[in-house]
């Protein structure tokens, strides 16, 4: 059997957590099936047991869909956290693993009392079932497995202790589907799962910079998109070290290296949640910084860029100093096309570059110049 992979890197959790959530189709087959197999059963059985267990096991695939239906949405957000997924997926187990229990309830109890052409809609709603199962669900192994257990090992245990040849058969050929359906769903999990980490990497290494571990230009534009959608007020900043190339030269490129991860270390620290810095080339790092309440906070930002970019950095037992200037741009003045933005900052960048003032914005076709603070 397969090794199981333990444990699963977060982002692989949860789009597999979300695959539960894809399920609406094989639910609603199931719940047809189940309708249409216990109703002839019922109706030929007249036990009030099984009655009672055709009807919790109706309600139970109601519920089901219900979940489904109330938290798709939210499952397949964006923004879907580690904690709320475990949530989601407990919300989504508790009916799943309840009709798994009345279904296994509802088989055993029929192999009892119905008769033989019943017991074979039995057993193959049960192999439909599990097919379901394995189809839908075995990308959360721990609960595929146990639905298919107790739905399954009740009929089989009863079918054994009935004493009759015929359904010794039904219990073999049960045990045999189980097993074969048990390491399908194993396999298809582990296959699964390794599968979604590997893409997941590969998606990542392709929007970060290798030295540095910030997003590339192709993060900065998809992070772009999501601020275009939303339409809020948004800064676009470009920045670039000063005199960062005599430090790479004098010192080597291993220094260089250390000194630009440090950067964007302090970087990363002075932004918000929903704000994103990105590395665009050697020194040269745009950030953008979204859902502003008033445009000088873009300013306040840049400043605070500056200054913290200019403090001391301590490699290899020097204290090296490097400079910083930012030109930035906002939608408000602009609009939301992100060459756009980027083509007005630098050339703010540019005006606080060669004029020396360390920080310039670009609006409406004029740069605006800041004086140094600090």
């Amino acid at each position: 059997m397969d090794r199981i992979p333990k444990p699963l890197p977060e982002r692989t959790y949860l789009e597999l957590v979300r695959s539960l959530f894809s399920t609406r189709f094989t639910t609603l087959v199931m719940a047809l099936s189940f309708v249409a197999i216990g109703g002839v059963v019922s109706a030929q059985t007249h036990d009030w047991l099984i009655e009672v267990l055709f009807l919790a096991g109706g309600a139970t695939v109601i519920w089901r869909y219900c979940v489904l239906l109330a938290y798709r949405r939210q499952s397949q957000g964006k923004d879907l956290s580690f904690g709320r997924a475990k949530e989601l997926e407990r919300i989504f187990a508790v009916p799943y693993m309840l009709f798994a229990a009345i279904l296994g309830a509802f088989s055993a109890r029929a192999f009892v009392v119905a008769t033989p052409e019943a017991q074979t809609l039995i057993v193959g709603l049960l192999v439909g079932y599990c097919a379901g199962v394995a189809a839908g669900v075995s990308y959360r192994l721990r609960i595929s497995l146990t639905a298919v257990l107790v739905a399954v090992i009740p009929t089989i245990v009863t079918a054994l202790l009935v004493g009759n040849p015929g359904n010794w058969a039904v219990a073999a050929l049960l045990a045999i589907f189980l097993g074969g359906g048990v390491h399908s769903m194993v396999a298809r999990y582990c296959y699964a799962a390794e599968g979604i980490s590997m893409r997941l990497l590969y998606e990542r290494l392709s929007r970060s910079d290798a030295l540095t571990g910030l997003g590339n230009r192709l993060a900065l534009r998809e992070w772009f998109s999501e601020v275009e959608v939303q339409r809020s007020l948004t800064a676009v900043h470009c920045l670039d070290l000063d005199c960062f190339k005599p430090i790479n030269d004098r010192y080597g490129h291993p220094t260089g290296d250390a000194l630009l991860k440090a950067v964007s270390e302090r970087l990363s620290g002075l932004l918000r949640k929903g704000d994103h810095v990105a590395r665009t080339g050697g020194d040269e790092f745009v950030v953008i910084q979204s859902n502003l309440t008033d445009p000088s906070e873009a300013e306040a930002l840049a400043q605070r860029i500056r200054l913290t970019l200019g403090e001391p950095y301590m490699l290899d037992g020097r204290s090296l100093r490097v400079g910083a200037s930012v030109g930035y741009t906002l939608t408000s003045y602009q609009g939301f096309v992100l060459d756009h933005l980027m083509a007005c900052a630098d050339t703010a960048l540019l005006e606080a570059k060669t004029s020396g003032v360390g920080v310039a914005a670009y609006r409406d076709g004029v740069v605006l110049n800041f004086r140094r603070a600090g």
